[in-house]
């Protein structure tokens, strides 16, 4: 008679590697899981790790193109509190506060001419979309935190009283000046981020020696074309030529110096 064996060494060997019915039972009971699908290890020699590098760009709103056509990017959404002075036109702050909204961001704008930024709050679902106008001096605590960064936007015209909402972690503000005023050096002192738009001969030698920009940065400023914006740091200037969209065309027309 034949005697069938229990065990065999196959059947040992799938219990201890656990591909086994034993050793699944056993894998199961101690909350390991299904065995996945067996494939060969994927190795890649350390000389071509380079390779797999993505081309991720800085995270931020898009201000438009430098001189080399990339995108140049405003980094504004900050755990930090970040100030913003930008002495330009409407139409450039209202392109970035469009943008700002479309990343995420809460818009906040205080404004003494509410009814130039009334077609952008229809646009957007009557406020109820991420960006909401306020008279001079009425914006309310908006609450800012890392799920829901708020960008305040104060167009109040050529001399703004102080801000009782001012810059904070994850809420950063953008002060928009139309020329330079007397205000304007303070601002620009406390400015993480400056931004320039064409100015008068005068305003830019000002500017020049208040902000230490080269000879050829002051004489361009003055013949800087539309919706070119010469944006400064401590460190670094770009030129960014902000180019409009099919829609923010259709909303706010094409990019224009003066209102």
């Amino acid at each position: 008679m034949t005697t069938i064996p229990t065990t065999s060494p196959d059947l040992n060997r799938q219990a201890a590697d656990g591909s086994g019915p034993r050793g699944l039972g056993e894998r199961l009971r101690h909350g390991l899981g299904l065995l996945g699908p067996r494939h060969g290890r994927h190795a890649l020699p350390a000389q071509l790790l380079d390779t797999l590098a993505l081309p991720i760009g800085d995270d931020g709103v898009v201000a438009g193109v430098d001189a080399e056509g990339q995108p140049a990017v405003l980094g504004i959404n900050r755990p930090t509190p970040y100030d913003v002075v930008l002495i330009g036109g409407l139409w450039t702050a209202q392109v970035l506060a469009l943008r700002s909204a479309a990343t995420g961001a809460r818009v906040a704008v205080e404004t003494g001419r509410p009814q130039a930024w009334m077609q952008m709050v229809h646009a957007m679902g009557g406020g109820q979309n991420g960006l909401s106008v306020y008279d001079v001096g009425r914006v309310p605590p908006q609450g800012a935190s890392a799920g829901t960064p708020v960008v305040v936007v104060r167009d109040c015209g050529m001399r703004p009283p102080r801000g009782r909402v001012v810059s904070g972690p994850w809420q950063s503000v953008l002060t928009l000046l139309p020329y330079l005023s007397p205000v304007a050096p303070r601002l620009l002192r406390q400015a993480r981020l400056a931004g320039i738009q064409r100015v008068s001969p005068d305003e830019a030698a000002e500017l020049g020696r208040t902000m230490g920009l080269t000879r050829t940065e002051v004489e361009s400023l003055p013949a800087l074309p539309d919706g070119v914006t010469l944006w400064c740091t401590d460190r670094d200037r770009q030129y960014v030529l902000t180019q409009p969209t099919d829609a923010e065309t259709g909303l706010l027309g094409t990019p224009r110096r003066m209102d």
